[in-house]
């Protein structure tokens, strides 16, 4: 059972923790009222008593009877109120969640709209459309919550064997938020859904700027910044909330960028989206800088080498690597020397995974939801990076990439990726997740897109990728033309946020 609004029902704490198991993120951040009422009510601390925090490790505290009760009254106080502010902090952010959600909030609710895609219909055609309202950028904030400092349970669910975040649950997290800012956007003047529906497009690029650390509460906020005649983009991050004491500004830590189109509840048709009225000039600075990412994609888009054949540099090093492999292969008389140690052929970093997809992982539009996929792509990128690094290597960012195909429910998905390109003097390196749907009846493979994350291991080994064949080479220059591209989409990015 998926979990409806904890904030709109009276399940005891036994039924919230039971159904936490096997619920998203972003519709679990009112369970902390219950977990932080408990803490709360802790008894007041004695003479060389053991005192431990959430998530603060044991101190040992030594004092008078009345200074401490007086201590311990007001620190109660302060964390009762400070309890208060993020509970309501939780609830607004959850009914906004709730309310623009691209998830399924009950078993029961499978929607077919999609389905009708004739618009043929009498009654669909004649329907008439909603009235476009023009809509400022700060009319789609949304915001939702990590509390992983207030709420154990919920860190141990994102917590990975390294005591680190798993980045992968949290691109979930993004994915679902950035739905639910364009369901926002898209509503009419008072709030109500539109007769849309948004499905996620591309991911533009998603940059970690700074570690996540499980010991630390996040805000993952974002807005629509730029609009076209039926898609948007939508600028998320990811920044840790100010414990007391810290008045610096904090910068984000992670930074992502997403486009949704929206297509017609009853058609499945294009359908126009609202507006953006730029109020000043920093906003449009921030239209500015979307048109010049989005001119610079169309532009490596053009320069495909689907195609068009790689340019006069590529070809040059395409040269230099066939010069340099030749002396490394097997003539046919006899076995050639094996490649050293700083280096690997691209053929052998292959590593795949299947799954099959079971309706838990349903949007509200009955395909498999599109962040249960990244995060899938992300483990096997991740898995792939440590045989090869024989280490731990570091989440960097995910490229720009397109959903060119829904994954439907009971599909068997094969997950293949692949090393395509690695700087071994910048200890970084790319790997590539192409996402298959496998047809038993009649045995074919379709693919849907593919994935390109990079990783950087600074306290390992990463080898040379060597290509071998022409295949090979043509990831190899799509690995490298990536790797460029992307810090210049990076720092654009940086500079919205500014």
């Amino acid at each position: 059972m998926r979990l409806t609004s904890l904030l709109q029902c009276n399940s005891s704490w036994a039924d919230a923790k039971l159904l936490r198991t096997r619920t998203p993120l972003l519709a679990q951040s009112a369970i902390v009222s219950q977990s932080t009422r408990v803490r709360s009510s802790r008894r007041p601390i004695g003479i060389s008593t053991l005192m431990t925090m959430p998530s603060g490790p044991i101190k040992q505290v030594e004092t008078s009877d009345s200074a401490l009760a007086d201590s311990g009254a007001k620190d109660m106080k302060a964390e009762e109120e400070e309890h208060k502010r993020m509970l309501e902090r939780y609830a607004e952010s959850q009914k906004i969640i709730n309310k623009y959600s691209v998830m399924p909030t009950k078993c029961s609710d499978y929607m077919t709209i999609l389905h009708r895609i004739n618009s043929d219909n009498t009654s669909d055609a004649h329907r008439p459309k909603q009235p476009l309202v023009l809509k400022r950028i700060s009319d789609s904030y949304t915001e939702a919550y990590l509390p992983f400092k207030e709420d154990l349970e919920l860190r141990e669910a994102y917590i990975n064997s390294y005591g680190e975040i798993r980045i992968g649950k949290l691109l979930e997290d993004l994915d679902r938020l950035a739905g639910a800012i364009a369901y926002k956007h898209a509503s009419d003047a008072d709030g109500e859904l539109a007769p849309i529906v948004f499905v996620t497009a591309a991911v533009d690029r998603i940059d970690l700027k700074a570690a996540l650390s499980p010991n630390r509460n996040y805000r993952l906020s974002g807005t629509v910044t730029y609009v076209g005649y039926s898609s948007m983009e939508i600028c998320i991050r990811v920044q840790a909330v100010a414990e007391p004491g810290e008045t610096a500004e904090l910068g984000p830590n992670l930074v992502a960028r997403f486009t949704m189109v929206g297509r017609d509840k009853y058609t499945g048709k294009s359908s126009q989206v609202n507006p953006l009225l730029l109020e000043d000039d920093s906003q449009r600075r921030l239209v500015k800088i979307s048109e010049q990412i989005k001119e610079f994609k169309k532009t490596v888009t053009q320069a495909n080498l689907y195609k068009r054949p790689p340019s006069e540099e590529e070809r040059l090093i395409i040269h230099k690597l066939w010069l340099e492999t030749n002396k490394l292969l097997d003539d046919g008389y006899g076995p050639r020397p094996v490649l050293p140690d700083d280096m690997v052929w691209m053929g052998r970093t292959t590593m795949q995974s299947v799954t099959v997809c079971f309706p838990s992982e349903r949007n509200v539009h009955n395909k498999i939801f599109g962040g249960y996929l990244m995060r899938l792509a992300h483990e096997l990128s991740f898995a792939n990076g440590s045989v090869l690094t024989q280490s731990r290597p570091s989440y960097v960012s995910l490229d720009d990439f397109s959903f060119q195909k829904p994954v439907n429910i009971g599909s068997i998905l094969k997950l293949t990726s692949q090393v395509v390109y690695s700087e071994p003097e910048n200890k970084t390196f790319q790997v590539a997740v192409s996402a298959d749907v496998i047809d038993n009846i009649k045995n074919s493979t379709e693919r849907t897109n593919t994935f390109y994350f990079n990783f950087s291991c600074p306290n390992g080994r990463v080898p040379r990728v060597v290509p071998r064949t022409y295949k090979q080479m043509m990831k190899f220059l799509e690995g490298r033309r990536r790797a460029q591209t992307g810090k210049l989409i990076s720092k654009l990015q940086s500079e919205m946020q500014h």
